[in-house]
């Protein structure tokens, strides 16, 4: 059952989760060259120049901008990466309701990126709150594996099963070695 941006995922028993849905297509991103992340060098400059200089009224900052900001410091896109901004951004797109922002943040808190302290409990409230196929496999693998929050193989089964549906590799993989859509 699906419900404005919601599927209600059943596990049997009367239990059910609330599952966030967005099928906003991402690319996951490590690089540092500005065409790879959508950008040219010379917009990615001017972005950066209006972010030092505090002159954020010229451009149109919405969520995904901001997150892209976030992207350009944690990947280091034509600045030296700084972490610490990248997750200021990342937090200002979060607030404003993006998606990507959520699965960014969660991802430097689960892994501690460049030094970053890690935080499993808010990485999972992160992926959870976040309807991407790619979050709906890392929630499965926190409830797998018990990061954080008690372990859960059902409700990691119905996760892993929604981002099998929606196309996400990994998924495909547990697939093999767990069968969970029988």
């Amino acid at each position: 059952m699906e419900q404005r941006g919601i599927k209600i995922l059943d596990l049997g028993k009367g239990r059910s989760i609330r599952m966030p849905v967005n099928y906003q297509h991402f690319i996951l991103n490590y690089s540092s060259n500005p065409e790879t992340m959508g950008w040219d060098k010379e917009e990615v400059l001017h972005i950066l120049e209006c972010v030092k200089d505090g002159r954020l009224e010229e451009l149109k900052m919405d969520d995904d901008l901001m997150n892209s900001i976030g992207g350009f410091f944690e990947n280091g896109v034509c600045v030296q990466p700084d972490i610490e901004m990248a997750v200021y951004w990342y937090e200002q797109a979060i607030e404003n309701g993006n998606d990507l922002a959520r699965s960014n943040l969660a991802d430097i808190l689960r892994k501690g990126s460049q030094g970053y302290p890690k935080d499993l409990k808010r990485a999972f409230e992160l992926y959870q709150a976040c309807g991407l196929p790619y979050a709906h496999y890392r929630v499965g693998e926190f409830l797998e594996h018990g990061w954080g929050v008690p372990q859960d193989l059902e409700a990691a089964k119905a996760y892993y099963r929604q981002a099998y549906r929606e196309g996400h590799g990994l998924a495909a993989k547990k697939l093999k070695e767990w069968n969970f859509l029988e």
